[in-house]
C-alpha cells in the first residue's frame, strides 16, 4: 500500500471526487467537505456503514471502544501517528472541538496508525499523547488494521460518523477546520461553538524527504547501498540541488531510514518557514550540531528543538529545527555522529 503523509486541503466535493477516483478506492466513502460554515455533508441515502475498530493493540485515555458501542453518538474517528507535523497541527482544531461538544454527545477517537516502525512502541505513543495534550481515546492500531478497513491512505485524515454509524464527512490532510466544526454541529443539532481559526497552511515550500532506500531519493546521482551494508559517501562540499538529501560519511541504508555508520554531514537545500525532521539514534542520546546558511541559528530561528545551534536526541521523534525563516532557499547542515539515524525532513 502506498503510504505517504500529505499537506493537502480539500476544498469542494470536486476536488475530494477526483482524488477518490484518481485513488481507485471504491470502498472509499466520498469525499464532501464544503467551505466556511456551508460544510457538506454526505446525504442520508449515499452514507455507507463505519467500519468497526479492528486489530487495537492497546487503548490510551479510555477503556476498549467499539463503533456499535459508539452507536448514538457523533464520532470522529481521526487517523494520526505522533512523529507527522501534519497531524501535530491539527490537534489543537481537535482540542477545541472535544472541548465545544463532548458534553453534546460527540467524541473523538485517535486512531494511531504508525508510519515508521519506532511508532509501534506504546510507551512511546503513551509519551506523545500526554506530551501532545490529547485527551480523548486513542487506539494503537500497530498492525494497520483500522487503516485498511476504512481504505485510508492519508495521515491525518477525518471520518465522522453519524449517530447511526454511518459515516456522513470526511477530510484528508489538515485544514477545512471551519467546515468541519459546521459538520460536527450540524449532526449534533446544535449551534456551531467551536470556531476556531484554521493553521496556515503552507505552499510553495520543499515536500516531505525521506532519507531511506523505501522512498528516499539522494542529491547529485548519490544511490543507496545494499541494505544493511556501509557505504562512504565523499564530500564536494554543499549541494547546489535544491530540495533532496546529501550525506557525507558512512551511511548504511535500513529502508525506512539511513543511519550514520561515522561522523559525518547531512545538508539540505530547501524553501520553507519552519523545518523539522523525524530522527533517533542507534541506541542512547545524541548531540547534533547544526548550522543555516553555513552560520549558528539566530535564536529568533530556532525552532523548539535547538539550544544554540545544538539539539539533543533522547528518542525517535519528530524535533522542530527551524521556524519563522525569510522567503527564499536556506542551506541547512547537520554535523552528526555515528549511530545518528535520519527518517525524515518534513516542512511548514
Amino acid at each position: 500500500m502506498n503510504r505517504y503523509r500529505i499537506v493537502l486541503l480539500i476544498v469542494g466535493a470536486v476536488i475530494a471526487a477526483a482524488i477518490a477516483v484518481a485513488l481507485v478506492r471504491p470502498s472509499a466513502p466520498p469525499t464532501l467537505a464544503g467551505t466556511g460554515s456551508n460544510a457538506l455533508l454526505i446525504p442520508v441515502d449515499q452514507r455507507s456503514s463505519a467500519p468497526e475498530l479492528l486489530g487495537v493493540d492497546a487503548w490510551i485515555n479510555s477503556p476498549p471502544l467499539s463503533m456499535s458501542g459508539l452507536r448514538g453518538r457523533v464520532v470522529l474517528v481521526d487517523f494520526w501517528t505522533f512523529s507527522c507535523v501534519n497531524c501535530v497541527r491539527t490537534i489543537p482544531h481537535l482540542q477545541q472541538l472535544y472541548g465545544a461538544y463532548r458534553d453534546h454527545g460527540f467524541v473523538i477517537v485517535g486512531v494511531h496508525s504508525p508510519e515508521f516502525d519506532f511508532e509501534k512502541v506504546p510507551a512511546s505513543v503513551g509519551a506523545a499523547v500526554q506530551r501532545l495534550g490529547v485527551t480523548w481515546p486513542v487506539a494503537l492500531d500497530s498492525e494497520m488494521a483500522t487503516w485498511n478497513a476504512y481504505s485510508n491512505q492519508y495521515w491525518p485524515a477525518e471520518y465522522l460518523i453519524d449517530q447511526q454509524g454511518h459515516i456522513a464527512y470526511v477530510n484528508f490532510g489538515e485544514g477545512n477546520y471551519e467546515a468541519t466544526d459546521s459538520a460536527v454541529a450540524m449532526l449534533l443539532g446544535v449551534k456551531v461553538v467551536a470556531s476556531a481559526a484554521a493553521t496556515p497552511i503552507p505552499t510553495s515550500i520543499t515536500p516531505e524527504l525521506y532519507a531511506g532506500s523505501a522512498r528516499g531519493r539522494l542529491v547529485d546521482g548519490e544511490s543507496y547501498g545494499p541494505q544493511g551494508q556501509p557505504v562512504d559517501y565523499p564530500d564536494p562540499g554543499p549541494p547546489q540541488t535544491a530540495d533532496l538529501i546529501q550525506v557525507t560519511g558512512t551511511w548504511i541504508d535500513y529502508g525506512q531510514y539511513l543511519q550514520a555508520g561515522s561522523s559525518g554531514h547531512v545538508r539540505l537545500r530547501f524553501r520553507a518557514n519552519n523545518a523539522f525532521v523525524v530522527v533517533g539514534s542507534a541506541g542512547g542520546s545524541l548531540q547534533i550540531q547544526l548550522s543555516l546558511d553555513g552560520a549558528n541559528v539566530p535564536a529568533a530561528l530556532s525552532g523548539s528543538a535547538l539550544t544554540r545551534s545544538m539539539f539533543t536526541i533522547v528518542s525517535q521523534d519528530l524535533y522542530q529545527l527551524i521556524e519563522h525563516l525569510n522567503p527564499g532557499y536556506h542551506l541547512v547542515n547537520l554535523l552528526v555522529p555515528s549511530g545518528f539515524r535520519l527518517y525524515t525532513f518534513t516542512f511548514g
